[in-house]
Formats: structure tokens, C-alpha cells, sequence
């Protein structure tokens, strides 16, 4: 009995198709995500070291990371236009913004695989975590 559990469980053939692709969506949207924000936050590091500090900036890397949370520009808007000047700083940023929206992007998934399933327990669930992952990367909650 356990065997035949554990082949049914683990054989992809169980799941619906259009579940099975929103599975492998989900898969390789963590993958390409945190790929992606590594790629964005090297780059900005890479940049800071081989640019070297701008009048204004922080002049070594302990500078940088010991900045104060009042003084970071921390608005899409305000990075994405340090982003396009080529301020080192707001591509690590944009680095990290990608991380945090990688497992936000997961939930999201998550959330219309449920709806596909009609498991309307783990639909309210996910769109409980999904509200609170956005209210709190708008400011409005945990500030």
C-alpha cells in the first residue's frame, strides 16, 4: 500500500496538464529569478569596484552596506532611475528588488494553481500570504 502511494505521488502523470505546466512555471520562475537577480546584483558590485566611488558616494563597500535606511532611495521609480545613470548602488538594488519579488511571483503561481485545483481552502490561504507579501512591498504594512 505505501509503495503504491509513494508511486502515485511521485509520477507526474497525476496532475492535470495545464497544472503540470503552471508546476514547471513556478519550477523555473524561482530559478530564473534568484539567476537573475544574482546576475543584477554582481553587476552592480562589479560596477562599484571598477567605476570607483563618485563624488557623493559611498567610497569603499562598508560604506555602502553601512548606509542608513533613511538615506537609501529605496522607490521603484528612484532605483530605476539610478539604474538607467548607472549608479552602482541602485543596480544592487534592483538585484535585490528581483530576489524579493522571486518567491511573491511564486505565491502568485501557486495561487492560480490552487484556483485550477478548486481547493478553495489553499486558494484563501495563498491569496492571504500573496496580500501580505504586496501590502508589505508597498509600505503599507511592517513599516
Amino acid at each position: 500500500m505505501r509503495e503504491r502511494f509513494e508511486r502515485i505521488e511521485t509520477s507526474p502523470s497525476f496532475l492535470h496538464p495545464a497544472q503540470a505546466r503552471i508546476d514547471l512555471l513556478i519550477s523555473r520562475t524561482l530559478r530564473l529569478g534568484v539567476s537573475i537577480a544574482a546576475a543584477i546584483g554582481a553587476l552592480g558590485l562589479l560596477l562599484f569596484f571598477v567605476r570607483g566611488p563618485q563624488p557623493g558616494d559611498p567610497r569603499t563597500l562598508h560604506e555602502l552596506l553601512a548606509l542608513q535606511s533613511g538615506s537609501l532611495k529605496t522607490s521603484p521609480s528612484a532605483i530605476l532611475e539610478g539604474v538607467l545613470h548607472g549608479q552602482p548602488d541602485d543596480i544592487m538594488r534592483l538585484g535585490l528588488l528581483v530576489l524579493i519579488l522571486t518567491p511573491t511571483a511564486r505565491v502568485a503561481f501557486t495561487l492560480v494553481l490552487f484556483l485550477l485545483e478548486r481547493d478553495l481552502v489553499f486558494v484563501v490561504i495563498s491569496s492571504v500570504v500573496l496580500a501580505i507579501l504586496l501590502l508589505g512591498l508597498a509600505g503599507v504594512i511592517g513599516a
